[in-house]
């Protein structure tokens, strides 16, 4: 007996420690951390699923600061990505008082029923940090130099093994051109299948800004790693890889598959006043294919006699005719004669 009320108390025991641990709130990662500059002394901070609610949040320069001590205020509506997202902010008093000396901040958040969802987060204002400027150069990005994706007149032609002829009209991108400016170009390529090189994983951004999110948290994550990854692969603007267009115009390699992704990184010196910028495209090859057609040699061959019966018949009546012919016109002959 006493045995099975030790498994009663131990499995109510767990049960117990289930439901406490579940209805403890989450804290959030301090990865899920944001940060948008303003201007010099006004910041707003994004955590990830905090965000969609309403919220309250303190700071202080201790990471051990009495609770009882932290004077919380609300969040506020976000008017820079959306009307439904909640931010924590740092305004010109905040900034004096906390971050304006060169010890560090802390941050604590909860929810509206006092639940604590961060609690003595760092908060450093020289990290991670994106500027409204540096946004809007994401948002910029593939339009600040024109330009559009065409059919070229280069084709590349081949023939396979089943005697189809093979013909790949290949893309070309057609820079805008503006006059007392010169353009110059450098390809970089993602071979169809590349998911993780540095390249893959730009395009890959590219892709995701270009789609419409109700996640706000997420689209900024997005631009966040986008603008980083950006400047670590940008030719750098004395860079001996540009290839100067005259034209405007830069062709797809020959050698280019379907699926084969290509990051074109322009660069526009008008009067040295540089302008950079780059397109993402993807190569979707439209192939004709031409069945090659050999006509043969036709041998005529005389018809044998014995090879069918309307031959033969057919033969008679032709030497019939001669006969008759030969005949009349021999009758017709001697009855000239006569008449002379």
């Amino acid at each position: 007996m006493k045995e099975i009320s030790k498994k009663i108390v131990s499995v109510m025991c767990i049960i117990l420690s289930i439901l406490f641990f579940v209805q403890l709130p989450v804290l959030a990662n301090t990865n899920d951390q944001l940060i948008i500059q303003k201007t010099e002394e006004d910041f707003i901070i994004y955590y990830k699923d905090i965000c969609n609610d309403l919220f309250n949040f303190a700071y202080s320069t201790d990471p051990n600061e009495d609770k009882d001590n932290l004077i919380f205020i609300s969040s506020v509506k976000d008017q820079l990505q959306s009307e439904n997202v909640d931010v924590a902010y740092i305004d010109h008093s905040k900034y004096e008082n906390y971050f304006k000396t060169d010890q560090k901040a802390y941050i604590w958040i909860k929810d509206i029923n006092d639940n604590y969802l961060v609690e003595a987060d760092e908060v450093d204002l020289t990290k991670n940090v994106l500027t409204e400027d540096q946004i809007d150069f994401v948002k910029n990005t593939t339009k600040r130099i024109s330009g559009n994706e065409e059919n070229s007149a280069i084709t590349n032609e081949w023939t396979d093994e089943n005697d189809v002829k093979h013909t790949v009209i290949l893309s070309q991108y057609v820079i805008d051109m503006e006059d007392d400016t010169n353009y110059y170009y450098q390809l970089t390529k993602i071979p169809k299948g590349d998911t993780t090189s540095d390249a893959a994983k730009l395009y890959d951004l590219a892709k995701k800004l270009e789609e419409t999110t109700t996640d706000k948290y997420q689209q900024l994550k997005n631009q966040f790693d986008f603008y980083d990854l950006y400047l670590q692969l940008e030719p750098e603007e004395d860079s001996t890889g540009w290839v100067q267009t005259t034209d405007g115009i830069i062709v797809e390699p020959e050698d280019t598959i379907t699926g084969d992704k290509y990051i074109i990184w322009l660069k526009a010196d008008n009067n040295g006043e540089i302008t950079q910028d780059a397109k993402f495209l993807i190569c979707e090859q439209f192939e004709k294919e031409d069945k090659i057609k050999f006509t043969p040699l036709e041998v005529i061959k005389l018809p044998k006699t014995y090879d069918s019966i309307a031959l033969v018949i057919t033969f008679a009546v032709v030497l019939a005719l001669i006969a008759l012919v030969i005949v009349l016109k021999n009758k017709f002959t001697n009855n000239n004669t006569d008449d002379e």
